[in-house]
């Protein structure tokens, strides 16, 4: 196990960047990485916490995935607590295969 630790207070989603594309991803209910984080899963329940760990983990040392953590989510709005995370949830500020096809 690494020493990621999800922080034990209020909701928690599990968030990553696809390894291929880079995009952020987050777990959903099926701990499956999905690009809508309104599709993501956010539980303060121990053993769904411990869940979500695993399955981040092993898709990290699969490569499916990098950079795994837990995110902080605001209770009463269901959205990230942090303004980092806020601005994942909305992709990236430009696409660079954009630039690949201009060039």
């Amino acid at each position: 196990m690494s020493t990621l630790k999800h922080k034990g207070k209020g909701p928690q989603s599990m968030t990553a960047n696809e390894l291929r594309d880079g995009f952020s991803v987050w777990l959903d209910e099926n701990l499956d990485w999905t690009r809508d984080f309104s599709k993501a899963l956010r539980t303060e329940d121990q053993d769904l916490i411990d869940r979500m760990h695993l399955r981040a983990e092993t898709d990290e040392k699969s490569n499916l995935v990098v950079g795994i953590y837990f995110i902080d989510i605001e209770p009463d709005t269901g959205l990230p607590a942090r303004y980092r995370e806020k601005f994942r949830v909305n992709g990236p500020s430009y696409d660079t295969a954009d630039l690949l096809e201009t060039n």
